[in-house]
């Protein structure tokens, strides 16, 4: 008896790796078999919000468990007091860790190093020179797109008439998707609140504050919804982005047809582009 009681993993070992066999599941698997379930190609995180909530009900599941019985709470609390006893050596192993750790860490906040000039920061980045010659070919159609639009409703105002209505036909489209793909992260409303905005610590933006979509040119959002955060230069900081990168998640098409539903929801128009004499 005396030997299987040595060779017994304590109770207090098994809740730390359950903690952490579950942290693992919902930090590294549960992103990858969401984005399996709704088809997308990059893992969808959880936000921490969530992730503490899970973690939490894990920690009072594992409180619950080992109360329910004596054997187990005393079996869970006997490494702790003989931690506190300074049995096995462990205490002194940490009491002299612990000041090394400290004092490394102290050494690293204070110590001089060289760094880079600071740049002045934006809060609206150069758009890349590729992005910049770029329509909204969706609200620009070519007659080819009129043509076979007007064939396909079967009207029969041709001009600007149908130019109105071919934009309208596709910011209606661009709102279904603006559900489909924005709306958790920019709300429904297009004003920043939606049900994941708060798990994050960087928030969606507002789209119907007039300091944001309204003051740049379609071809912004456009290039924002491509490459997201991951494209954003180092002068934007601090008005980082949790944005994620849509290129080969959305087609070009729907992405301009969000872009369309974008300001259609905020109730804003794009900046024009300034002519150059």
């Amino acid at each position: 008896m005396g030997d299987d009681k040595k060779g017994k993993i304590p109770l207090l070992l098994h809740c730390l790796i359950t903690l952490v066999v579950v942290f693992c599941i919902f930090q590294f698997l549960a992103p990858w078999v969401s984005a399996k379930i709704v088809g997308k190609v990059k893992p969808l995180p959880l936000p921490a919000s969530l992730m503490f909530i899970y973690m939490a009900l894990t920690c009072v599941a594992l409180l619950i468990f080992v109360t329910t019985n004596k054997s187990r709470i005393d079996d869970f609390k006997r490494p702790i007091v003989n931690f506190l006893k300074g049995e096995g050596g462990l205490r002194m192993g940490v009491l002299a860790v612990v000041p090394l750790l400290i004092g490394g860490f102290a050494y690293q906040r204070m110590a001089p190093r060289v760094a880079p000039p600071v740049m002045i920061r934006v809060q609206h980045p150069t758009l890349p020179g590729k992005f910049e010659p770029l329509k909204n070919p969706l609200r620009h159609p070519t007659e080819t797109q009129l043509a076979a639009f007007i064939a396909e409703k079967g009207l029969s105002v041709q001009g600007e008439a149908a130019r109105v209505l071919y934009v309208e036909d596709q910011t209606a489209k661009g709102r279904d998707l603006f559900q489909i793909n924005c709306r958790p992260c920019h709300g429904s409303k297009a004003d920043g609140n939606g049900p994941m905005a708060w798990g994050f610590r960087l928030r969606p933006a507002d789209f119907t504050d007039p300091g944001t979509i309204a003051t740049v040119v379609e071809p912004f959002l456009f290039w924002r919804i491509n490459e997201g955060a991951f494209g954003l230069p180092a002068e934007s900081s601090p008005w980082d982005s949790a944005m994620p990168a849509w290129k080969g998640e959305i087609p070009e098409d729907d992405m301009w047809r969000i872009i369309l539903a974008d300001y259609a929801i905020a109730n804003k128009e794009p900046r024009r582009p300034e002519k150059i004499h």
